[in-house]
């Protein structure tokens, strides 16, 4: 029995049931506990005394912070959309970014109950607001590529020939050249081994790297060379020229791992346009470089001359030969009809083919850059790379660097693109085109010119600039523009599907439609602007914005369309 304790003798029964013996229990000292009091029990000879429990408190249970978890979780969303943009996957950092962001308004109380919540907050739509003004800026698949600066600009203050080559490196040299099959006559004179030396020297870890390089273009620039019955030995031209590298773009404005002018590479075939710069694309590039040597070959019927011509231009080569009756380049080199880029230029040449036909015997360890198998798809119309890049599930580095003869972060608008993909996943790329929805594309809007209108007044209506209209209707800035010209606005895709709250067109006295835009979370005034067509800065005098915080579920005012005269 819970409670008590039963004498020895047990229980005595009468007609009323069981019955203790009252002398028996208050006879035994005991202490039940019941719901945290004591209860004392006295013998017979002294009162029972109750026992008064002492009230020593309970340890209060801590009550968690809510807000440190709640603003992890929200650094945690913004990282990821960080990472996810840098490998320029849109949709996914934006998924991210708008997470992060409705984590915090959805605090108890909102985003600013509590200062470290409205800290975070803060914090974060800043963060998401810059980034995506860069993604915009750059992101909006009209920003030009990037360049880097080409070998063939330090190739004139080299100093070739100033200091006598070593007999160790004639030794090594005659042996290296008559170890290897050399299709190109090498000469190994002093100005050939002193850019040996150079190789070996300072220039040491630029060789091994180009070399390394080169290792992914070779191949390919080996079997064109031959096909064209010019030397194989001559693909060394484009280490001299870009270091093989397809994004290099020189002083003179030649580009590509051929270095190839503007006008030099349309003439033999290479589209330079606002969309695509075929001098950048290695294949196309490497054929058209083959022929333009062939000819050279055929004009002077030597190839130390046909490579002063590749350099200097052919009537440069032509001029100094009339001039100093000699058709000996190693002769021309001593005169000054040739510049001192074009006299460091073929020697530079010799030298790159003897090392790099036998690196080893110079110590060179080559390291061939990774060369991923691609499979070709057509892209009709202008898409964002990043989107395809999400559609292939590879960073958009890697499209890029699949495709550099793309001026931009999109296919071109007005044809069918062969776009490279990593192998195996042409038909699922492909396939996710097709499926694309509308605003995912790379959109376009056409504008017919009024009187008095500008480049500029153009480019300042449509949130965009005068360069890329010009550029984008193959136009000349300093072209004046005649009323009735029909232009196409490059404009960029939709940030993100949101929901806007529209008026009945309500058409402004300047013949624009006024609107009305409900700021949804994650919305930052350069996506809005982006989405309209129009510019922060607009934005901001249209509602007498100082900065550019925006908080979910204010109205902003926008006026869209082009202006009346």
């Amino acid at each position: 029995m819970a409670g008590g304790v039963l004498s020895s003798a047990g229980p005595r029964r009468s007609s009323g049931g069981v019955r203790l013996t009252a002398r028996r229990w208050l006879g035994t000292a005991c202490v039940v506990g019941i719901a945290g009091f004591g209860l004392a029990c006295a013998t017979a000879s002294g009162p029972a005394r109750v026992a008064v429990p002492s009230h020593s408190p309970t340890a209060a249970v801590p009550v968690p912070d809510p807000v440190p978890p709640v603003v992890a979780q929200a650094e945690a969303r913004l990282q990821a959309g960080l990472a996810a943009a840098d490998e320029g996957h849109l949709d996914r950092a934006r998924a991210d970014f708008d997470a992060a962001i409705d984590l915090l308004l959805s605090h108890p109380g909102g985003a600013f109950a509590d200062s470290r919540v409205a800290e975070a907050y803060r914090r974060i739509l800043d963060t998401v607001h810059v980034r995506e003004i860069e993604m915009l800026a750059a992101g909006d698949g009209f920003t030009e590529s990037g360049t880097e600066p080409a070998s063939i600009d330090t190739v004139a203050g080299l100093p070739v020939g100033e200091t006598p080559a070593s007999p160790d490196t004639l030794a090594r040299a005659v042996a290296a050249v008559e170890s290897e099959t050399l299709d190109l006559p090498v000469e190994l004179n002093e100005p050939v081994l002193s850019c040996i030396d150079l190789y070996q020297g300072r220039l040491r870890p630029w060789f091994e790297t180009a070399l390394s390089r080169g290792q992914r273009y070779l191949p390919h620039i080996r079997e064109v060379f031959a096909e064209e019955g010019i030397p194989q030995d001559l693909a060394y031209v484009a280490m001299v020229e870009s270091a093989f590298k397809t994004t290099a773009y020189s002083r003179a404005k030649a580009k590509g791992v051929w270095q190839f002018v503007s006008a030099t590479g349309k003439r033999y075939g290479l589209a330079v346009d606002w969309w695509v710069d075929e001098r950048s694309d290695p294949e196309k590039a490497t054929r058209a470089a083959a022929r333009y040597l062939k000819d050279l070959y055929g004009l002077f019927g030597d190839w130390n001359l046909a490579l002063a011509g590749y350099n200097a231009g052919e009537g440069k080569v032509l001029r100094a030969i009339k001039r100093y009756r000699t058709d000996d380049f190693w002769e021309l080199r001593k005169t000054r009809g040739l510049r001192r880029e074009t006299k460091n230029y073929v020697p530079l040449i010799h030298a790159a083919v003897v090392l790099a036909k036998a690196p080893e015997r110079y110590g060179f360890a080559v390291t061939p850059d990774e060369h991923p198998d691609f499979e070709r798809v057509p892209i009709e119309g202008a898409f964002d790379l990043r989107v395809i890049a999400e559609c292939a599930g590879e960073p958009v580095e890697g499209i890029r660097g699949l495709n550099p003869e793309l001026r931009r972060l999109a296919t071109p608008a007005d044809r069918t693109f062969s776009l490279r993909v990593p192998a195996g996943r042409a038909q699922a790329v492909a396939a996710c085109v097709a499926d694309l929805p509308p605003e995912k594309r790379v959109n376009f809007r056409k504008h017919v010119v009024r009187r008095g209108q500008t480049f500029a007044s153009i480019a300042r209506a449509n949130g965009t600039t005068a360069r890329d209209v010009a550029e984008a209707n193959n136009l000349s800035l300093q072209k004046r523009l005649r009323p009735g010209t029909e232009l196409i606005i490059p404009i960029p895709a939709k940030p993100r599907v949101v929901q806007a709250r529209r008026q009945a067109a309500e058409e402004t006295p300047d013949g624009r439609d006024r609107v009305r835009y409900r700021i949804q979370p994650g919305d930052t005034l350069g996506s809005i602007a982006a989405q309209y067509g129009t510019t922060v800065r607009d934005i901001q005098a249209w509602n007498h914005l100082r900065g550019t915080r925006i908080a979910a579920g204010d109205v902003l005012t926008i006026y869209t369309g082009t202006p009346q005269d």
